[in-house]
């Protein structure tokens, strides 16, 4: 085990025994060596477990953690986060997988930790084909979020809300806690809840043409739902969720240029929120 490796892969599996193997090849073969990988057994019900077990005994860099019961993907990622000890986090779903030299390209492009948030592009893989998903047609850099911002909710088919599509801090992650709370079940929209987050947490952005990324059309994955009613309801169990997600629809019907309306709503929120839980502390001592 590495004790301070430069990334953390971070893989929650469930139920996905076809492509499994295909993972977890393309993070244990990464051109760069200084990685973690860790695997979240989110209790399923096939062998992706046994399989992933199997790769674990041959290679020291994998951790395997286990949820106490199927809880998603968004808390599994986060059980996986404070667990990580990488510098940097790349999140990979279980049914994707990665350019062999993704990891060595998105860190490279940090410039030794400069940058907050590295965004590249994606793949859409279907029956071994390939077309692109999401391209970055420029190698870009931000010194703000406020100029990001500008930028990206000017830009046709965007934001793109895909943790799997970013390299960020881990201490930036660790901060989103302060935010959300990383136990919340939300099934729908996570990528876009902690995405939105983490761009509020982080101060300096870049973007790279290369494409690094294999995202697989899974009929099976619950990110295929479009459905508005099961968004707004498998959000319930987090206030800001919900908020977040209310907020979204909206104002990207309104082409998506009301940055700053969003974040004044939901960080009210949270101030207050947060305002309330601290006089409770000093008062209470709860």
């Amino acid at each position: 085990m590495i004790n301070n490796p430069k990334i953390s892969i971070i893989i929650p599996v469930y139920n996905v025994e076809k492509y499994i193997s295909q993972c977890l090849e393309s993070a244990i073969n990464q051109s760069l060596k200084d990685i973690e990988i860790i695997i979240v057994d989110d209790c399923g019900s096939d062998n992706s477990m046994d399989i992933a077990k199997e790769y674990a005994k041959n290679d020291n860099r994998i951790k395997i953690i286990k949820n106490s019961q199927n809880q998603g993907p968004f808390t599994s990622r986060n059980n996986a986060v404070l667990v990580a000890n990488g510098e940097y986090l790349v999140f990979l779903d279980s049914d994707d997988f990665l350019d062999l030299r993704a990891c060595e390209i998105a860190y490279n492009a940090t410039k030794n930790g400069y940058y907050d948030v590295v965004k590249f592009s994606a793949y859409n893989y279907e029956n071994g084909n390939t077309t692109i998903f999401d391209k970055i047609l420029e190698n870009d850099s931000f010194e703000s979020l406020e100029e990001y911002a500008n930028y990206m909710y000017r830009q046709k088919g965007y934001p793109r809300w895909n943790l799997w599509s970013i390299i960020v801090k881990r201490d930036i992650y660790l901060k989103a806690f302060e935010i959300l709370n990383s136990k919340d079940r939300i099934i729908m929209a996570e990528d876009a809840l902690m995405s939105f987050v983490l761009w509020n947490l982080s101060n300096k952005f870049c973007h790279i043409c290369d494409i690094l990324y294999y995202y697989r059309q899974n009929e099976n994955s619950t990110t295929r739902s479009k459905n508005d009613e099961i968004i707004s309801r498998n959000s319930k169990d987090s206030k800001i969720a919900k908020v977040f997600v209310e907020n979204l629809k909206y104002y990207e019907y309104c082409d998506r240029l009301m940055y700053r309306k969003i974040n004044k709503i939901v960080f009210k929120i949270y101030d207050k929120y947060f305002r309330f839980k601290r006089r409770l502390r000093v008062k209470f001592g709860v």
